[in-house]
Parts: C-alpha cells; sequence; structure tokens
C-alpha cells in the first residue's frame, strides 16, 4: 500500500530516461527482480502442488491456494512499480505518472487485503477443526470454502476501489488500515486463542487425526506470524501519518517497510517447505515427476532415432547383399525386394 503520494524528497538529476540510476540501485532492483522470480516460482509450486495430487486439497489447502494467487498477483502487479522505485534510486516524486502510483497503491491494497483476509479464513477453519471435529465436515464443504473465496476477493476488490473516491482529510488511511489489517487480524488473534484454550483442556484427549489439524494449525500460525512481522510496521508509519500529518520518518525507513511487505509474498512457501511434512512430499514429489519426464522424454528421442538408423542401416545391408553382379542371371529374392520398395517410399 503505497504512500508515495504523501513523501517529499529531495529529488537528484535524472538521467535521460528519466530515471537516474546508481551502482546501489542496480544491485538493489536486481534484488527486486530475483524477488520476483523467487515469489512466483514458490506460489507457482504451490498451486501446482494442490492441483495434482488429491491429498493436498483439503479446504485449510483452498485459502492456501487463494493466499498463493494474491502472492503472484503482488509478484505480477506491483513488485515491477518497486523495481523502478529502486532504479530511481528511492527518489520522491517518481518517474511515474500519478495514475500509475494510483494503479500501484491500488493493487496494493488488493493483494494486501486479500492475504489478510485468507489467513483470516484459514484461522476460522482451523478453529471449527479443533473446536468441532465431528461437526466440521458439515459446516465447511469445499463448495462454501469456494463461496467465502469468492466473497474475500470481492472484498478486496471493493477496498482496492474505495481508493479511487474522495475522501476527506486522511480518513482514508484510517479506514483501510482498520478494515484491511488490525479488524482481520484481532478475529485472527481471537481464533487462535480459542484454539489454544480448547488445546489445552483437551490435550491429553487429542487423537490422531486431531494431532494432525493441530500441526496444520501451527503451520499456519507460523504464516500469520511471517504476515505480521512483515506488514505490522508498514501500517504503524501509515497510522501515525494519517493522526498527524506533520509526522515525518526518513525515506530509508519506508523502504525498508516496503521491502519486507514484498519479501512476504515469497515466504510462505518456504514455510509450507520447512514446517509442513505434506508439503514438503508433494514439492519432492513434483520434482521427481519432473526430472522422470525430462529423462524418458530424452531416452525416448534417443531411442526413435537409435531404431530409426538401424532400420536404414538393415535396409542398405540387404540391398547390398543382394545385387547382382553385372551379367550374373542371379534373381533378387521377393522379400528383400519388398523391403527395398518399402524403404524406398
Amino acid at each position: 500500500m503505497s504512500e508515495a503520494g504523501n513523501m517529499t524528497n529531495a529529488t537528484p538529476p535524472m538521467g535521460p530516461t528519466g530515471i537516474n540510476p546508481t551502482p546501489n540501485s542496480i544491485v538493489a532492483a536486481v534484488f527486486v527482480a530475483i524477488l520476483i522470480l523467487v515469489t512466483l516460482f514458490g506460489n507457482i509450486l504451490v498451486c501446482v502442488s494442490f492441483y495434482s495430487f488429491p491429498n493436498l486439497r483439503t479446504i485449510c489447502n483452498y485459502f492456501i491456494v487463494s493466499l498463493s494467487v494474491a502472492d503472484i498477483l503482488v509478484a505480477l502487479l506491483a513488485m515491477p512499480f518497486w523495481l523502478i522505485v529502486q532504479l530511481n534510486n528511492t527518489a520522491w516524486p517518481l518517474t511515474l505518472s500519478t495514475e500509475l502510483l494510483l494503479f500501484w497503491s491500488c493493487v496494493d491494497i488488493f493483494c494486501g487485503t486479500a492475504s489478510i483476509m485468507n489467513l483470516t479464513a484459514v484461522s476460522v477453519d482451523r478453529m471449527l477443526a479443533i473446536v468441532t471435529p465431528f461437526k466440521y465436515p458439515k459446516l465447511l464443504t469445499s463448495k462454501r470454502a469456494l463461496i467465502v473465496i469468492i466473497w474475500i476477493w470481492l472484498y478486496a476488490t471493493a477496498i482496492a476501489c474505495s481508493r479511487l473516491a474522495d475522501w476527506p482529510g486522511k480518513s482514508y488511511l484510517h479506514f483501510v488500515s482498520t478494515v484491511s489489517f488490525f479488524l482481520p487480524l484481532s478475529l485472527v488473534i481471537l481464533m487462535y486463542t480459542v484454539i489454544f484454550t480448547v488445546v489445552k483442556i483437551q490435550v491429553h484427549r487429542i487423537g490422531k487425526e486431531h494431532a494432525n489439524e493441530m500441526k496444520a494449525a501451527k503451520t499456519i500460525l507460523v504464516v500469520i506470524g511471517a504476515f505480521v512481522v512483515c506488514w505490522l510496521p508498514f501500517f504503524v508509519i501509515v497510522v501515525g501519518h494519517a493522526n498527524d500529518p506533520k509526522f515525518k520518518y526518513p525515506m530509508e525507513v519506508y523502504n525498508m517497510f516496503k521491502w519486507m511487505e514484498y519479501l512476504n509474498s515469497c515466504l510462505n512457501p518456504v514455510i509450507y517447505t520447512c514446517t509442513n511434512r505434506t508439503y514438503r512430499r508433494a514439492f519432492k514429489r513434483l520434482f521427481n515427476r519432473v526430472y522422470l519426464e525430462q529423462t524418458v522424454g530424452t531416452s525416448r528421442r534417443g531411442s526413435t532415432v537409435s531404431m530409426y538408423l538401424s532400420r536404414r542401416g538393415s535396409a542398405i545391408t540387404g540391398y547390398m547383399s543382394n545385387r547382382r553382379p553385372r551379367g550374373s542371371l542371379a534373381l533378387t529374392p521377393v522379400s528383400n525386394m519388398e523391403t527395398i520398395e518399402s524403404e524406398s517410399q
């Protein structure tokens, strides 16, 4: 969520392209490019694994995939603007038009809201699975999960589009901070308070299936923790700026918090790999499948060429062995003639 329009700073002389790259800014831009690629690779891997392996198609993972889609959109739509900022040596005003800056801000709000709302939905899912394990399969079916996901994206769209309206003073900053971060975060905290209270009471009666649900809840808790660590500092300065227009902070602080915000988009696949055995196995199986297909494909191509050369060699040998010398009355066998004719055709 960009506050570029509210920042002022000395702008160094621009180059002929309107961008003023320095060695440091070029290095930063390269890191952003790497971050984009890593984010795309990791989150696409999550989506492909969900599609490829039926054991990953749980209700909880429906929301995880939706979260990965939000992170993919961040990499495709928001991070490229951040790359331009780095090339511009983080100087304001940027070489972007007002319309592009507004688009960047809307994309940030859209993806950030979708992310926190998906995490909120996962928290509710884990609470229902642990607190009401017998009613859970009927309470939250795959159809209902898809309906919730649709509503999440519609909600994120509405919040992002509200950025286009005229808001008095800094009221929009208060609004978006509340509905896109602090309110969902409060609900997440409430859900996990309920979860750990129930687990503490029933710790001696937790069965194997219940234990698996708890492991999933712990994984999601790590994901939520990473999200809060990466996003909370940014919203703190947003609220500070909304409460006091004279609120000042170094541009380096803003850039650091923005880095943390985008870094969060590539962390989730890493967290799944480190904390969730099911995802770890799925990723390994997927890599093995791709490697095997490439190996088999190469082997098949080599076998096809070898068979073709072998057949051509046999045909030529048969033809040469059955050629009659000049003046000879020997006849070529019919079978060999058929072979030669078929090969020549």
